[in-house]
């Protein structure tokens, strides 16, 4: 619109010089453009108290020289976009600035963009082009005549020039003794006054609304108004500035304001339309599904006031937790009645998946087992991270798993407990306490029943006993373990003598630990065969040797093979039968 607009006022606005200064009683300039651009004002005339407007659509950089540049006394920038890119013109982007003068003479005024629908609009002013005219304007601007008249209220000047173009000012000169084309405005013209009939309204019937601006009428002409609403109808002052208006039914009252006399005269017009109930819409926050212990807030629309949800709860909001259909009433502003849809909020309830097999699963010497979650869910997770429906167990624990159903709430399984077992294997250390009291421990940790034969006719079936045994023996005691998976047993030799926890039993031989070596001195004056029975302090045999010894012969035992701890070392022949203590640091 723009661009056409540009070529039908290239055409119109044929500049006009009169190469000699008009109205040279006069102290106002103005010069006025659409598209801004660059411009340089040569002040070549002797004009005192010369005061300057410059009007533009877009972004201007004005610079002021000349001879006569200490007779500027006022410099007035009026305008929209001052500080925008001035793309129309190629210039690149800068703001509207005017040198050459003190600044604080200057004055750059800017204002929103005047719709084309308005073009009378002034204060928002916009450059003009075209021939002194009080219809003609450009792209939605004011006409020249409204231009000069601004400036005039403005500045409080006289006019002198009035220079207008509609092309971008490209490095532009003006000349002030070039004259200008003269746009005089003469007191007795008629200036249209600004009508604003206000805006256009929806009411409730039987309602009332003052109608008309704030002011109806301004700028133009004299302040002495007159007003003439039509049709006077539901008016209760038809020749007021702002009548209460009370319709029946949709009407579009005109105001006619008459400035001076009434030929200069401007309208406008505004509509009233008579409401029916409204429809307020709701936002919902969320998911009118819900699942258990969620919630979903439903917003009914701003603007209006005295909310009534169904729930009794009065604000512009309320909070949902349990199913129910959910509706809301308002008023607007003015008293006209609005109500909402009905929302149907649905709470699903709590869900618990099944698992195959559940409980409690006891499980022997099985590698894995497999739990498996009923079908009809989506998006299954286990307690151990896996994500499919069945997973394989190979570890002793607890397993639940959660999954979605169609309304995408989520559910969780009870605990399946599953033990893996394995077969016991029965083993036992033992400690002789004093005399003959020893005190059994069972190693073996997976066993839930215990048998112990103590060898003498006597047995128990706690897990560590204590066993008193009459005399210094090698006893034969088992032990059977057992638990769902399995039963073993174990057979050991329990050695038990009354003097053993001493250090060293002196008998007929005698021992000594030299480096790793066990060395055992025979004190028997006679020759016989020895029985070398090496035992862990559990009653294990660990070595045994037959060795023909004489008096005083020394026998040497390698030990480094064995692990430091308590031993006992039982040397026997056919007189002889002697158990010593020996201990490996």
């Amino acid at each position: 619109m723009k661009h056409f607009l540009l070529l039908l006022l290239n055409i119109l606005s044929v500049q006009v010089y009169s190469q000699s200064i008009c109205n040279q009683a006069g102290n106002l300039i103005i010069y006025s453009n659409y598209d801004g651009g660059i411009v340089t004002i040569n002040v070549d005339q002797n004009i005192p108290n010369l005061k300057i407007g410059i009007c533009t659509y877009e972004p201007v950089q004005v610079t002021l020289t000349g001879p006569y540049i200490s007779n500027v006394t006022q410099v007035v920038y009026g305008g929209f976009n001052s500080t925008q890119a001035n793309n129309n013109c190629g210039l690149g982007d800068f703001p509207t600035s005017i040198s050459g003068v003190n600044s604080s003479i200057v004055s750059i005024i800017t204002y929103p963009e005047v719709g084309y629908d308005n073009p009378n609009g002034w204060p928002n002013l916009v450059g003009v082009a075209g021939a002194c005219s009080s219809t003609q304007n450009a792209g939605g601007g004011n006409t020249p005549d409204q231009v000069v008249y601004y400036f005039q209220q403005v500045t409080g000047g006289t006019f002198y020039a009035h220079f207008t173009q509609y092309n971008c000012w490209l490095n532009t000169v003006y000349n002030v003794s070039d004259g200008g084309n003269c746009c005089v405005v003469p007191n007795s013209s008629c200036i249209p006054p600004i009508v604003d009939a206000g805006e256009n309204v929806t009411i409730c019937s039987g309602s009332s609304i003052e109608i008309g601006g704030a002011p109806t009428a301004s700028a133009g002409g004299s302040s002495n108004y007159t007003y003439s609403w039509t049709p006077t109808i539901g008016l209760d002052d038809p020749t007021s500035a702002n009548p209460i208006a009370s319709p029946t039914t949709n009407t579009t009252y005109t105001v006619t304001v008459s400035s001076g006399d009434e030929s200069c005269t401007s309208n406008a017009s505004v509509d009233i339309n008579i409401g029916t109930e409204q429809t307020l819409s709701v936002t919902v926050n969320g998911s009118l599904t819900l699942c258990p212990n969620e919630t979903v807030e439903l917003i009914a629309e701003s603007g209006y006031i005295n909310y009534q949800w169904t729930t009794s709860e009065t604000g512009s909001s309320i909070v949902v937790g349990e199913s129910g259909n959910y509706s809301v009433s308002a008023q607007t502003l003015s008293g006209c009645p609005a109500s909402s849809a009905t929302y149907s909020v649905f709470e699903d309830a709590p869900f618990v998946i099944n698992v195959t097999p559940n409980g409690t699963i006891d499980v022997c010497d099985l590698n894995s087992i497999t739990l498996t979650a009923e079908n009809g869910y989506s998006n299954y997770i286990w307690s151990n991270s896996e994500n499919s429906s069945s997973i394989s167990v190979g570890e002793s624990g607890g397993y639940s798993v959660s999954a979605m159903n169609s309304n995408g709430c989520t559910g969780t399984s009870s605990v399946v407990q599953v033990n893996f077992s394995s077969s016991p294997i029965a083993s036992f250390n033992y400690n002789q306490l004093d005399e003959y009291t020893v005190q059994f421990t069972c190693t073996e940790s997976n066993s839930n029943t215990w048998y112990w034969d103590f060898g003498s006719g006597n047995f128990s079936t706690i897990e560590n006993p204590q066993f008193d045994f009459l005399y210094d023996a090698i006893w034969p005691v088992m032990l059977i373990v057992s638990n769902d998976c399995g039963i073993d047993t174990l057979n050991a030799e329990v050695v038990v003598l009354k003097n053993a926890i001493n250090s060293i039993q002196q008998q007929a031989f005698s021992i000594e630990q030299i480096d790793q070596k066990l060395i055992i001195h025979s004190l028997i004056k006679s020759q016989s065969q020895l029985e070398i029975n090496l035992y862990s302090i559990q009653g294990q045999l660990i070595d045994n040797k037959f060795i023909n010894m004489i008096e005083n012969q020394a026998i040497e035992i390698p030990t480094s093979d064995y692990s430091a701890g308590i031993y006992i070392l039982r040397l026997q022949n056919s007189n002889y039968n002697s158990a010593i203590k020996w201990i490996k640091h």
